[in-house]
Formats: C-alpha cells, structure tokens, sequence
C-alpha cells in the first residue's frame, strides 16, 4: 500500500516537473515581442540610454510646442535728462528656431536734443541671432541700418554689423523670458564718418553710439 502511494506521488511530481520545463522552454523560444515578462520585472536602463531618452523626449516636446509658446517679445529703453536728453526706444521680437537659437528683428527710434541746439532723431531697424552657448551666456550677431542725420543737417543711412555676447538672468517670464546683459563691437564703427563737407568734417561721426563697443540692457 505504501509502495503504491509512493509510487503515485513520484509520478505526479515527475509530471508536474515535465508541466513547468516546457513552459520554460516555450517561454524562452518565444519571439521577444511576445515573450511575458513578470508583473514585477524593472528593466535596467545605462545612464547612457536614460541620457538619449530624456533628450528625444525633450527634443520632441519642444518640436510640439505651437508657435506661439516659441514666440519672444520685449526690449530695451534708455533715457537721459539735462543739458543733452537722450531717449532710446528699441522694442524688439524674437523666435525661438531650436532650443539654443532664437531670431528676431526690432525697431530703433533714438531722440537727442542738446540745449541751445536743434534737435534731432534717428530711427531705422535691426536683425539679430543669438545662441545659447552655455546656461548663462549667448552669442549675439545683428545688422542694424540706421538713419541719422549727417554734416549740413541731410540724412543718410548707415549699416552697423554687430558681434558679441551676452551674460542672461532668467525672468521667469512666458515672453519676456531673460534679461540681457550685452556687449557688442561695431565691425563698421571706423566708416562711419562723413567727410562730404571736407576735412574739417571727418572728424564727425555718424555713430549715435560714440564707440565702436555698445553696451546695452534688453528684455527677451
């Protein structure tokens, strides 16, 4: 009697046994896309593969984002009072191309009037680049044409390429999102004279900055 029972549990084991290997076996040669994977199974990504997801995933976030949300507006203001008034209005728009460079064009109006002098104005445009390089810092490229008044009171335009960089503090703002910082140097400054009333006028510069290295502080 005991023989039998042994004899009956040995063969139930041996049969479950045979059960659980070729569903193994079935389970292994099975294509990956169908193969199950336990409930509670975490498959391990390198740093290196985590890295490459979260940029695509940041790339194709950004590549939905409407035009809207790409777009920048603000720009910069200047005012000086006294014996020589100096006011500089610049608003400016930009477009955000990639997550690194925007593009952008603004307008520039600047008044000057010096007591018991004429006064006068210049107003023209300008075109600009500016890529991020690091956090903090962005390289900047404009073309600016300006018109401006020249020797006998006639006005002329004249074109400014610009290179430089700016240092940006975040506002934390949707449009206006950074103030800038920004030094640029005039490639064009040194021909910017008007000599058509002789040499007794070369010295007159066409330049309402005064310099061939412009400072200014924008809102972008």
């Amino acid at each position: 009697m005991k023989s039998k029972i042994l004899l009956s549990c040995t063969l139930l084991l041996l049969i479950l046994t045979s059960v659980n290997l070729y569903a193994q076996n079935d389970e292994y040669y099975r294509p990956d896309s169908l193969r199950k994977e336990a409930p509670n199974q975490r498959k391990d990504y390198t740093p290196t593969d985590t890295n490459r997801l979260a940029e695509k995933r940041k790339e194709v976030d950004f590549k939905q984002l409407p035009f809207k949300d790409r777009l920048r507006a603000g720009g910069g203001f200047g005012l000086s009072l006294g014996t020589f008034t100096n006011i500089n209005l610049s608003p400016m728009v930009g477009y955000e191309l990639t997550e690194k460079l925007v593009a952008g064009v603004g307008v520039t109006y600047m008044f000057f009037k010096q007591r018991y002098f004429d006064s006068y104005s210049y107003y023209g445009g300008k075109g600009f680049f500016m890529y991020n390089v690091i956090k903090p810092v962005n390289l900047i490229a404009e073309l600016e044409p300006l018109n401006v008044v020249g020797n006998y009171q006639k006005r002329q335009w004249i074109v400014s390429p610009m290179l430089g960089a700016a240092y940006s503090v975040p506002t934390g703002g949707r449009i206006a999102k950074a103030v800038h910082f920004t030094l640029l140097y005039n490639l064009n400054y040194y021909n910017q004279v008007d000599n058509s009333a002789g040499p007794a006028a070369a010295i007159t510069n066409l330049s309402p900055y005064g310099s061939p290295l412009v400072f200014r502080i924008t809102l972008l």
